[in-house]
């Protein structure tokens, strides 16, 4: 029997999966980026309510969503480990995960993000100054979308595309969706809603918490996948490996700003409002596959 002041264990299988993705992202940047990822260190470090963040020494930043079960997990966790200062760590320590310090994985992937921002170009249009996924209409209008993890202000600009049918999974109870929007489903209706949509939408978080493998084996190789959110915002290569047309991300433009509004419990809202752009990565190669 589990004691009062245990936390259940942690699902290895689904950190494994996410720590894949991670792994083949900081080996993309490493490719670019070289010796020079030698002088770069973390500048600053903040854990947030909604999602953590860090500053490089070069002046660039990244974000990630914090899931609440992670901040559960590391409860007991942060009172038995030794202690671990991000400030001034070795830029390639932390974005390979080997940080020892419980919320190791979230900096790695806010690192990831922060890194990832100079090559971003290479993904998307010449001149796209400030894009969002569901300026790709394509992926959308009149066809079958399921979204995991409701995006609200997302949810609403999709409705105005004319999709045909909306279905919207999300594990939060709490997170209240206008009926107009699209139809709520159960978690244990995933597998039937992923098997039969055009286009799934997948946010962000998926990848922080470790479902992303997971839901994306649900799809079927004709449906277009996309992935939102600010969490996404690394080097696509490996999602772009799986199989996913468009990511929808952010570039973090003012990282002290956006650190400052996550370290006073400041979530998405205030960051996508005032330091943060955002910006579509494309693949090409699958979006003609496609037909797109």
């Amino acid at each position: 029997m589990m004691a009062q002041d245990e936390k259940p264990a942690e699902n290895h299988s689904e950190l494994e999966a996410r720590n894949t993705i991670l792994l083949e992202a900081a080996a993309a940047i490493e490719k670019k980026a070289g010796a020079a990822l030698d002088a770069i260190r973390i500048e600053r470090a903040v854990v947030g309510v909604f999602f953590t963040g860090v500053k490089l020494s070069t002046g660039a930043g990244g974000v990630a969503y914090t899931p609440p079960e992670s901040i559960d997990r590391a409860s007991t966790r942060i009172l038995r480990s030794k202690p671990y200062s991000f400030r001034d760590a070795p830029v390639r320590e932390v974005m390979h995960g080997l940080a020892s310090h419980p919320f190791a994985g979230l900096m790695q992937l806010a690192t990831l993000n922060a890194l990832s921002v100079p090559y971003f170009d290479e993904y998307t249009a010449e001149g796209d100054a400030q894009s969002d996924v569901s300026d790709d209409a394509q992926l959308f209008r009149g066809r079958k979308v399921c979204m995991v993890g409701a995006i609200l202000p997302l949810l609403k600009k999709m409705r105005s595309l004319g999709v045909r049918e909306m279905l919207i999974l999300d594990k939060k109870k709490e997170t209240e969706v206008d009926p107009e929007l699209g139809t709520r489903i159960n978690p244990e209706q995933a597998e039937a809603a992923l098997g039969n949509c055009d286009t799934a939408v997948l946010t962000g978080a998926t990848i922080a918490n470790g479902s992303f493998p997971e839901l994306l084996r649900m799809i079927p190789r004709t449906s277009a996948v996309v992935v939102a959110g600010p969490t996404a915002g690394f080097l696509p290569v490996p999602l772009f490996e799986r199989g996913v047309a468009l990511v929808g991300t952010v570039a973090v433009i003012e990282p002290d700003h956006a650190l400052d509004i996550l370290s006073e419990g400041g979530g998405g809202y205030q960051l996508f409002s005032t330091c943060v752009r955002k910006i579509n990565l494309a693949n090409e190669a699958r979006l003609r596959e496609l037909g797109m």
